[in-house]
């Protein structure tokens, strides 16, 4: 099986997790620290066409001949061409030496490697330098529909107050993650603030970061939001340092009763 995974953090879904004993090959976008990156923006759509890691194996499939390119070619080029995150391998590894990428895409798609001119291979290298962190589309986009309207168009209001609405609930998302992690040390006077929200640590309470997102979701906001996924690192570390989860639970409890349950329109 080949599983190619975009999204950010992405390393994180197979890093120690995905044996390298059953007949599997994984490619990620990030490691599983790091956001993906969205890429291609398109003026007339307004909105970003691709990301920098899909498009550039898509892009290799296209242009190399997929009955003799191996995984691993494709991972290695790849990982050149997605300079803004770090793309992995995991599980079987010696799968992505010995088999080629048309047994899994299909051999008889492409009889030859495509050909691209310069103009088109310089301006898809522009527009890939345009890339954003996935976490930061929704305002970038906004931005550009803003800088794009004329001072006098009526419909700059909107966008402006859209733009100025999503920077707000970004920071009332990070506010009340930061103001959960400090109400969850209250309890045992313990004091590893600092330490949960400087660093990322390896997730391995998993039944307690399970329990705790599950009742920010239903306590306070969506965690289905792309910028409360950002954040939910803090809430793992706060699992990992030893806090149980009827601990994080009463915090979230203490932060998010005083505003209610929050709605974003994104």
């Amino acid at each position: 099986m080949l599983i190619y995974i975009e999204s950010c953090e992405s390393g994180s879904m197979l890093n120690g997790l995905l044996r390298n004993s059953i007949n599997i090959y994984a490619t990620t976008a990030s490691n599983p620290e790091e956001s993906s990156y969205a890429c291609y923006y398109d003026s007339k759509r307004q909105t970003y066409l691709g990301d920098l890691y899909s498009v550039n194996w898509m892009e290799d499939s296209d242009a190399e001949d997929v009955t003799t390119e191996t995984l691993f070619k494709q991972f290695q080029i790849t990982k050149q061409e997605t300079t803004e995150s770090h793309v992995m391998q995991y599980g079987n590894l010696t799968l992505g030496t010995l088999r080629n990428v048309g047994k899994f895409q299909g051999e008889n798609m492409i009889n030859k490697p495509q050909s691209f001119s310069s103009f088109t291979d310089r301006l898809n290298a522009a527009l890939k330098r345009d890339a954003v962190p996935t976490e930061e589309v929704r305002t970038t986009i906004l931005s550009r529909r803003l800088a794009a309207l004329p001072a006098n168009s009526p419909e700059r209001d909107t966008v402006e107050r859209k733009l100025a609405e999503t920077i707000k609930q970004r920071k009332f998302i990070v506010s009340t993650i930061d103001l959960i992690a400090k109400k969850s040390f209250e309890v045992n006077g313990a004091n590893y603030y600092e330490l949960v929200t400087s660093k990322r640590m390896k997730l391995t309470q998993h039944d307690c970061y399970i329990s705790a997102t599950q009742h920010i979701h239903e306590k306070c906001f969506d965690i289905q939001n792309e910028y409360v996924l950002n954040k939910l690192w803090i809430v793992a570390n706060l699992c990992q340092i030893g806090l149980h989860d009827f601990t994080i639970n009463n915090a979230v409890d203490a932060v998010c009763n005083i505003y209610g349950r929050q709605n974003f329109e994104y």
